[in-house]
């Protein structure tokens, strides 16, 4: 039987999901207020709702999840 390995870290446009050191609790999963994330064949998946709170980052009792800075060009005003 094929294992197929899960990179240590997974960096997706909003959050840093970091696998190694998750215990899939799903406690981000469950915080998170804009259902941006979810447990797919054992990977944390952030879909689009995700707006930066930090709440998953908060929750998490195994520092598994980074919210990443949005950039200094957002929120900016022209």
């Amino acid at each position: 039987m094929k294992t197929v390995s899960t990179p240590s870290i997974i960096e997706y446009t909003k959050i840093r999901w970091y696998a190694d050191r998750c215990k899939r609790c799903h406690i981000c999963v469950e915080a998170c207020p804009k259902q941006a994330l979810m447990l797919k064949n054992d990977i944390i998946i952030q879909n689009d709702n995700c707006d930066r709170i930090g709440v998953c980052q908060k929750m998490c009792p195994d520092l598994a999840i980074e919210v990443i800075t949005p950039r200094s060009s957002e929120g900016a005003k022209p």
